[in-house]
């Protein structure tokens, strides 16, 4: 993700509030569209079209702008392309096949925890106390979601789970790669960029894949949502926001996304929402409210537990 140029506010103004919640609700939906559209036309395929359709859409705006901006850097907007979309895209498809739109949606949360992890394993940045603790609850979390899934434990739900855990880990290495890469290029050229790359890396694969089905009339429409909505008209609006605050304002997207999938999954396609669902979300959120340094005002015995916890996790 791109750090912006221009000093960043660390509030976030309410024509950024609104666009977090319009992201969060077009997320959300993207775990239901694929959740309709993948087992129609095939996983890799609906990552495909996502991705061609939300390039075609980008490019007829961007197009010029972004090639003038993008020749001289294929490379990084290339590896970019891959982190950002075409893998991340593909797992998502791949993990909806198999999984509620709910549960997936829930392991996608994990982005923040795994771009802290990522600093932390290949940037050499130290870890805090509070970081540690909310990395840890971020584990028990979906050591809950998978443990007390009623979904049968066979290799492919466990195949499934490991991409979409995919997911968050390629978002993380994306992030950071974009903010030492990318960080000069506007909002609209860089998600034009990102998406068309994306686009042309998991065609060859999508064809490797076999022939696509036609789809109803349903995967149909759920494509041109994921590939409008979710895609061309998302990506530019959240590198917007990301130049305007900061990357911890701008992360907090992430609390709303999975309350609307969980709830977009209950109302279109009928998904039960468990108590694994409910105290995984909610072990998530206290892991991301923890590592994102959302912490609210607590006791001083409280505090000092909490230090205490983290600090024996730190050392083992």
């Amino acid at each position: 993700m791109a750090s912006a140029s221009a000093p960043a506010r660390r509030s976030l103004s309410l024509v950024d509030l609104v666009t977090l919640l319009y992201l969060g609700a077009v997320w959300g939906a993207v775990f239901v569209f694929m959740r309709i559209a993948a087992p129609e036309v095939g996983p890799v395929w609906a990552a495909e079209a996502r991705l061609a359709i939300g390039a075609t859409v980008l490019i007829a705006i961007a197009g010029a702008r972004s090639w003038r901006v993008a020749r001289s850097r294929l490379v990084a907007f290339a590896i970019s392309g891959a982190l950002f979309s075409a893998i991340p895209f593909t797992l998502i498809s791949v993990a909806t096949v198999t999984l509620p739109a709910g549960f997936t949606a829930l392991l996608n949360a994990a982005t923040p925890l795994f771009t802290a992890a990522v600093g932390v394993a290949f940037l050499g940045q130290r870890i805090s106390a509070r970081v540690a603790a909310g990395l840890a609850v971020g584990v028990v979390a979906v050591v809950v979601l998978v443990g007390w899934s009623p979904l049968e434990p066979t290799t492919t739900t466990l195949l499934a789970v490991a991409a979409g855990l995919g997911v968050p880990a390629s978002y993380a290495f994306a992030g950071n790669f974009v903010r030492a890469r990318l960080s000069d290029v506007q909002p609209l050229e860089l998600a034009t960029g990102v998406i068309t790359a994306g686009a042309l890396l998991a065609l060859p694969v999508a064809v490797l894949s076999g022939a696509p089905r036609v789809p109803a009339i349903d995967g149909a429409i759920s494509l041109l949502g994921v590939g409008t909505l979710s895609t061309a008209f998302a990506w530019p609006l959240f590198f917007r926001v990301l130049r305007r605050t900061t990357p911890t304002a701008a992360s907090t997207v992430t609390f709303v996304v999975p309350a609307f999938a969980l709830a977009f999954g209950s109302v279109v396609l009928g998904e039960t929402v468990g108590m694994e669902l409910i105290a995984g979300f909610g072990l998530i959120m206290v892991s991301l409210l923890l590592v994102l340094g959302i912490v609210p005002s607590l006791p001083a015995r409280a505090r000092a537990r909490l230090t205490a916890f983290a600090t024996v996790l730190r050392a083992v």
